[in-house]
């Protein structure tokens, strides 16, 4: 499920927003459209950051991620041809 919300306000705003939602993040209270957020203690955490600027706008970005369930992978079966000889 992807859970998401937006926000608008000053460069301020933002610390505060930032300051107060890594609060909630490390005592567990942290929620995002009412869904609690936890990170596992028991996996391996990912995590990336990200800039970007031009002319005409910017951004800035942070990913946590981790792997609940490996992927399985099928393997096709390989169809063997037979040789026919004439």
């Amino acid at each position: 499920m992807k859970y998401q919300e937006k926000y608008l306000g000053s460069r301020e705003d933002f610390f505060g927003f930032i300051k107060e939602n890594l609060s909630k993040l490390v005592r567990g209270n942290l929620e995002v459209e009412g869904e609690r957020v936890t990170l596992p203690g028991d996996k391996e955490l990912v995590y990336k950051i990200k800039y970007e600027e031009d002319e005409y706008e910017g951004s800035y970005a942070i990913k946590i991620s981790w792997v609940n369930k490996e992927e399985v992978e099928v393997e096709e079966e390989e169809e063997e041809e037979e040789e026919i000889e004439f």
